[in-house]
């Protein structure tokens, strides 16, 4: 399913920014440092927003498609609106509201998967099985190649990362899939710091949905 795909793509980028363990070997040492503000940066905020557009892009084809994502995050809790679906997700339970059908799906949250149990993670994935590279400067922003270490079950074959040097904010990301010549770009807009959000922001609250039909699979 395609929003499933991009629910795990940016689950596994935003994942990409939060987690710890990794070998010095076969790292670049400026493309650390840049990472780490990057990090640094995001978990020193207590919430932000953001708007996400995503586009799916074939080499041989040209763009195949895109999607436009509204994310609201506060350390591994989130919110995410996209096509029809609202997902919440209070670190323990996710709840997908699929608009149209009326209907709310609700799980345990992942935290044992090896993509991420949070958007906000991928200020940290760096830190485990990826080896990274600054390739240099374009358009005023840095450019860190990311590539998965060997035997790393990860369905691409690179992140390439472009972060505003000053703010440490990650602007837009590319990531290219393995077996095919599919790759989805990111670029991200309206990000907005430290706002104010409440618990309830992070849960589907069914008593205020009498209406909704809810498919309960914890």
């Amino acid at each position: 399913m395609r929003n499933k795909h991009i629910y795990n793509s940016i689950l596994f980028i935003f994942a990409f920014i939060l987690s710890s363990n990794f070998a010095m070997a076969q790292k670049d040492e400026k493309a650390q440092k840049i990472l780490d503000d990057m990090s640094n940066h995001y978990m020193s905020l207590s919430s932000f927003s953001a708007d996400i557009h995503q586009e799916m892009i074939s080499i041989n084809d040209g763009k195949m498609g895109d999607l436009d994502i509204k994310a609201i995050i506060a350390g591994n809790k989130y919110q995410m609106h996209l096509e029809g679906q609202v997902i919440y997700s209070d670190a323990k339970t996710v709840y997908r509201y699929d608009q149209e059908m009326e209907e709310v799906t609700i799980e345990e949250a992942d935290t044992e998967g090896e993509l991420a149990s949070s958007p906000a993670e991928i200020y940290q994935l760096y830190k485990k099985n990826f080896k990274y590279l600054y390739t240099g400067q374009e358009g005023g922003y840095d450019i860190v190649d990311l590539s998965p270490e060997k035997g790393a079950d990860i369905n691409f074959f690179r992140i390439r990362m472009y972060i505003k040097p000053g703010s440490h904010e990650l602007v837009k990301w590319e990531m290219f899939e393995k077996g095919n010549q599919n790759k989805y770009v990111y670029t991200v807009s309206n990000f907005k710091k430290n706002i104010a959000v409440t618990d309830n922001d992070f849960k589907f609250d069914t008593s205020k949905h009498p209406d909704v039909e809810v498919v309960d699979l914890r």
